[in-house]
């Protein structure tokens, strides 16, 4: 028996159960809905905001990756994404500013949250309780409140949809309806096929977990939502499958790093290239990828493709993500790992707090 088909196996290996909630991913968008919903935004609404900055960090933090890559094309103000202690400069008192923090407690983005109150910026605080959560409730700030117990990585759903959605009450972007349906009806179907009683033979989830096996994972994205894909899921990997993962983006990288391929091929034919393929993508982005990889191709063990489904952004993004995600927890269970802890993360934030 496959071990990735051994249910008992997965069970002995992931006892804090991370399988589990990611095979409950779908139920975190439809509770992020109900979230928003009961969330006062009315301090924030009807202002004329000059830009929008996305405070966070780790899991936290590609809320601000996905949601600027989802809105770029749409929305007439910059987005900026900070992940760390200090605010840019030019982030100032017409700005909303999205502090957004799983735990509440996040030092970096309470330092910079601290610095955008400090300018006069609106703010917009989303964390499941802590320090944050105290700030926004002293001081009047908005609120959006999300449950708290999981690790942060595993409450995407939580921590980017209902922060996605605010933008659209506050009149920044467009939300579509049928974008929304189409997302939800396409995760609970992946849900379905990637859930730990489908086979590998016929779980593309699996599938991928046992192409990256013990080779090492360089993930390659095009510009825009696929770039913060491949950085979602070289961070999955790191964090839950334990491995290491290095990212690029088309075109930069054939700017730079396709010319590194030419050495170190006993090295590099351990490594394993995961990229994704948009059925829309321009003539010239497509030639791209192709001779990209062509020529890279004999230098490296495999080149996996995955296909992206979908007809909005929105779906496309989610459920590509999602099979990521679910994919890096299988990795660790194929490696004999408890996908849940973080240790070195733990130990360096123990040390942190010797400081203070």
């Amino acid at each position: 028996m496959n071990k990735l088909d051994d249910l008992r196996e997965i069970k002995n290996i992931d006892p804090a159960g991370m399988l589990d909630i990611e095979e409950k991913f779908p139920d975190q968008l439809t509770g992020a809905r109900g979230i928003i919903s009961r969330t006062d935004l009315g301090s924030l609404k009807g202002k004329k905001y000059s830009g929008l900055a996305i405070l966070g960090m780790g899991g936290s933090g590609f809320a601000g990756d996905i949601i600027k890559s989802l809105v770029s094309d749409e929305i007439d103000i910059p987005v900026e994404v900070v992940k760390g202690y200090s605010l840019p400069a030019f982030i100032g008192k017409n700005w909303l500013v999205m502090a957004v923090s799983y735990s509440g407690n996040t030092e970096e983005t309470i330092s910079a949250a601290k610095q955008a109150a400090e300018r006069g910026a609106g703010l917009l605080i989303e964390c499941s309780g802590g320090k944050l959560e105290e700030t926004a409730r002293e001081s009047g700030y908005g609120l959006i409140k999300i449950p708290s117990g999981l690790q942060p990585r595993g409450a995407i759903g939580y921590i980017f949809y209902p922060a996605y959605l605010a933008l659209g009450i506050l009149g920044l972007i467009r939300l579509k309806e049928d974008d929304h349906e189409e997302t939800l009806e396409l995760v609970r179907e992946k849900s379905v096929l990637y859930n730990r009683n489908n086979p590998a033979g016929e779980n593309p989830a699996k599938k991928l977990a046992l192409d990256i096996g013990e080779d090492l994972p360089v993930v390659y994205g095009a510009e825009g939502i696929y770039s913060a894909l491949a950085y979602r899921l070289k961070c999955e990997i790191n964090e839950n499958g334990k491995t290491p993962c290095w990212w690029h983006n088309f075109s930069e990288l054939n700017h730079n790093e396709t010319v590194g391929w030419q050495r170190l091929v006993n090295i590099t034919r351990n490594l394993v290239i995961i990229t994704f393929r948009d059925p829309d993508e321009d003539v010239r982005m497509k030639t791209r990828i192709e001779v990209t990889l062509g020529q890279i191709r004999e230098n490296v063990d495999k080149v996996v493709q995955i296909p992206v489904e979908g007809r909005s952004k929105l779906a496309r993004a989610v459920s590509t993500m999602y099979l990521g995600d679910i994919a890096s927890v299988y990795l660790a269970i194929l490696a004999g790992v408890d996908p849940t802890p973080v240790v070195k993360i733990e130990s360096l934030k123990k040390k942190l707090a010797e400081l203070n």
